[in-house]
């Protein structure tokens, strides 16, 4: 048993699964992600900032849903890059090329 501060809310949670939110924030987070996506359904243009204001979804989860891989975006806006080479993304925080340059090190 390992007692662990949600990340979010600062609620002590046991996280034997190395989870990094309690398991009520992971429920609002998931239907945070509901929101987004049936928002974006409805409205597949619309930027971050039109996502946050219609929704009322914090801009920083809007990008964790993103670095996750639980959002994917269209078009990559300036923001969004690859933290190692700079290069733009859609999702994640490093491009494929650098992903399979790190996992080609750990082989080694």
């Amino acid at each position: 048993m390992t007692l662990e501060n949600c990340g979010n809310c600062g609620k002590v949670f046991d996280s034997d699964k190395g989870e990094k939110l309690c398991a009520d924030c992971i429920i609002n987070e998931k239907k945070e992600l509901l929101k987004v996506t049936n928002y974006l359904k409805k409205n597949p243009l619309a930027g971050i900032m039109d996502v946050t204001r219609d929704t009322g979804v914090s801009r920083n989860l809007v990008f964790r849903m993103i670095n996750s891989g639980s959002l994917q975006i269209r078009k990559t806006p300036d923001l969004h890059k690859c933290r190692f080479c700079g290069k733009g993304i859609k999702y994640g925080s490093v491009c494929a090329s650098c992903r399979e340059k790190i996992e080609g090190m750990g082989k080694k």
